[in-house]
């Protein structure tokens, strides 16, 4: 029998823990009584305001004659390591004997774009006969069906490495030079290890979780290969390989208007560049996009996302762009990518005086243009040659503010 097994919100913002060494620990010893078939790491929507940082749930499938027995050991081990102290965690399992309905995939892609509510979750689940464990509220139940779900044609892997649990909360030392040599040899088979324009080492996290580190790459190997490459500081008590979504532009739905852009979803959309971008205090960069029937809406580009900000800054009115990112509440578009199909080339502007060379001012509403100087008049304005600092291509958030799910310009090759 193959039992499907989902796990989701298990950690704390406060106090660490992470689902996916769950998922870790689980592997071991599911071994036991069957065979882990496949172990996935399923990212879910990005805008969701009660996520913590990663918003990942984890799903196992495990070949098995002893599916009660498989069943008893996941439920100890998520009462053994989930936070349930945290108000905030909420932990969940779900438990599906067999082939999948297609109704855990749609569920999936709900999961991913929209908000979906527990009792959503519990109502497919009771109609398909699956079981499934609540803790607290049970919100997890949502993220552990949902990663049952996945189907994940696009994917890429995740080796993660864990601390022993005495290392848990300390200061990670991994050797800088030795994450560099890793990525030199093996990128862009792996990707997003260092991020060279701030200088910080990417893999490893800086939160009191069981992770020591991780690498994403395009297969099992490659960062498998590429992990024996980092010198880690401590001894590596436990690890594991996933497939995952991220890296994949998952979470990103193309839509062909303004209207249907949807809070808390991450969308595509194409349109010109409506006003002059707009820097506010702390850095922060805003304009409007106009689509293609005249609707506009508001995209930002953030201060955490670095130097970003400098191309939306370059942007003017006229300007045809693409924008990727993720909607949130009041329907401002949070940048993720930025491609610049055509650029303005050309602006209108008062003719020059042939005599002085200064500009000429409005004659008046219909009378053309003259100069208050030297008398002489025109009838239109004129188009002047417009230097610009961008070129027509995809520009991306630096590695250091890029999303889990956001696929990294390499990957788009």
């Amino acid at each position: 029998m193959l039992l499907h097994i989902g796990i989701d919100d298990t950690d704390s913002r406060k106090h660490g823990m992470c689902t996916t060494y769950i998922g870790a620990v689980l592997m071991r010893r599911l071994a036991k009584v069957g065979e882990v078939e496949e172990a996935k790491l399923v990212r879910l929507n990005p805008n969701i305001k009660y996520k913590t940082r990663g918003n990942a749930a984890i799903a196992l499938a495990v070949r098995t004659k002893k599916v009660e027995e498989a069943k008893r050991i996941t439920k100890q081990a998520v009462e053994e390591f989930a936070v349930l102290e945290d108000e905030n965690t909420n932990p969940g399992i779900v438990f599906h004997e067999g082939e999948l309905p297609e109704d855990f995939s749609r569920f999936y892609h709900r999961a991913l774009h929209e908000v979906v509510g527990i009792d959503q979750a519990e109502r497919l689940l009771r109609r398909h006969g699956a079981e499934y464990v609540k803790y607290k509220l049970g919100r997890g139940i949502v993220g552990a069906l949902a990663a049952i779900g996945a189907e994940l044609e696009q994917a890429t892997y995740e080796y993660i490495a864990y601390r022993a649990r005495e290392r848990w909360g300390t200061r990670r030392n991994i050797d800088a030079a030795s994450v560099l040599a890793m990525d030199a040899l093996t990128f862009p088979l792996t990707f997003n290890n260092f991020d060279y324009g701030e200088g910080r080492v990417l893999i490893a996290p800086h939160t009191p979780c069981p992770v020591l580190f991780g690498i994403r790459g395009i297969n099992a190997q490659v960062v498998e290969e590429a992990a024996k490459l980092v010198l880690p500081g401590e001894e590596i008590a436990l690890s594991a390989v996933y497939k995952t979504n991220q890296g994949t532009d998952a979470h990103l739905e193309e839509v062909s208007r303004v209207a249907e852009v949807r809070p808390f979803s991450s969308v595509i959309l194409t349109g010109e560049v409506a006003s002059e971008p707009e820097i506010i205090r702390g850095g922060h960069v805003f304009f409007r996009l106009r689509d293609d029937h005249g609707e506009e809406i508001t995209c930002a580009a953030y201060e955490p996302t670095r130097q970003f900000r400098g191309v939306v800054r370059a942007l003017i009115p006229g300007d045809r762009v693409k924008v990727y990112g993720g909607v949130d509440e009041s329907r401002t578009i949070n940048l993720e990518k930025l491609e610049v199909l055509r650029l303005r080339r050309e602006r209108l502007v008062n003719p020059q005086c042939k005599n002085c060379g200064r500009r000429m001012e409005s004659a008046g509403r219909g009378k053309g243009y003259r100069c208050r100087r030297c008398r002489t008049r025109a009838e239109e304005k004129v188009r002047e040659r417009l230097e610009r600092n961008l070129q027509e291509k995809l520009y991306s958030v630096p590695p250091i503010a890029m999303r889990h799910l956001s696929k990294p310009p390499v990957l788009a090759l």
